[in-house]
């Protein structure tokens, strides 16, 4: 077994798999075929509701369907037949439905009607998911992290606990400022009344300049502490607005497919349901063919676990060991 000198290590198999010329061709060729079968049976599906003919298309398919992917290799005639059977089971339902009821908007999916209809709506939806899953994913990353791994450098939200010693300085700074701020207005008042009087104001008006002193330093450092985790709790409202809009949108979205469905006449119905049927012809004989991909990584792997290293390279090695062996015997004063 020889394995290309560019090949290291095991973990290089995979990139050489993935980049593989021969492999995207061989994909190609499975899609090019698909597409043709598919072409040359759509007439047959097309029928259906005139035909009702369910039972002698799967046997009608069956045969051709070998014929067209079985001869490009990979898939024999045996899991040629099972690809198009797992085809066949998926769509059953469907196609007993058409051949009884003709292209029927209930046979459409939720997801597909409102892709349809409203593709803007899902749009927003899954957007709002998406981004409502990585910060989840950030927040949690945080919080689970060992103690002392954070650093408010490294990242835009905080641990839990750290937020709250930050909020609690800040509460506890808040207090001082209410008092300070109570302070300085009871001062402003005795400087007025001073003045009023006729009496020095000196004392208090030091008084009261040295406590808005102390309120500007205070409300300063109120701002600085704010602003360190301004940015978390922007994340924390962007979190909460997706949550938000991803519930709104669940709450109606029945309303909107059952609005969308009545929007959807019998030909685009069709046109649905055989773009559905199609894209469902494609993903499973590609997942037969990962199948194979996975299979073909594992034999590769075990291939390179057990013979990747030729026998006079391990024989070589097994020399220079028992030399270090012995040399370690005779400094031991042994002899061998």
């Amino acid at each position: 077994m020889q394995y290309l000198p560019t090949i290291t290590k095991k973990e290089a198999i995979k990139g050489i798999l993935d980049q593989s010329e021969e492999i995207a061709g061989k994909h190609a060729a499975f899609t090019s075929a698909l597409e043709s079968w598919w072409q040359t049976h759509l007439p047959d599906l097309e029928a259906l509701p005139t035909e009702k003919n369910v039972f002698d298309l799967y046997h009608r398919f069956s045969g051709t369907i070998t014929g067209s992917i079985g001869a490009l290799g990979i898939l024999d005639d045996f899991k040629s037949r099972g690809a198009f059977a797992a085809y066949w089971n998926a769509l059953y339902t469907d196609l007993r439905s058409v051949a009884a009821s003709g292209w029927n908007a209930e046979l459409i999916p939720d997801e597909e009607i409102l892709q349809s209809q409203f593709p803007e709506v899902l749009k927003e939806l899954r957007d709002n998911e998406a981004r409502r899953d990585e910060l989840t994913a950030l927040f949690k990353e945080v919080n689970d992290l060992e103690e002392g791994a954070w650093s408010e450098d490294d990242y835009e939200v905080w641990p839990k606990d750290e937020l709250a010693e930050v909020k609690g300085a800040i509460k506890e700074k808040g207090g001082e400022l209410k008092e300070l701020t109570r302070e300085v207005k009871n001062r402003t008042k005795q400087v007025a009344a001073l003045k009023k009087a006729g009496e020095s104001t000196a004392a208090v008006t030091a008084e009261l300049e040295q406590l808005t002193g102390q309120s500007t330093v205070l409300e300063k450092e109120i701002s600085a502490e704010e602003a360190r985790i301004a940015r978390h709790h922007e994340l924390e409202a962007e979190l909460k607005s997706c949550k938000k809009i991803i519930k709104e949108i669940k709450e109606r979205k029945a309303a909107l497919v059952e609005e969308a469905r009545k929007k959807i006449d019998e030909v685009e119905a069709k046109r649905l349901i055989l773009v559905r049927w199609q894209r469902t012809l494609h993903g499973t004989v590609a997942e037969y063919l990962a199948q194979y991909g996975r299979d073909l990584r594992t034999a590769l792997d075990w291939l390179w676990d057990n013979y990747h290293q030729p026998l006079h390279s391990i024989l070589l090695e097994r020399d220079e060991a028992s030399l270090v062996f012995t040399g370690f015997l005779k400094e031991l004063g042994y002899e061998y």
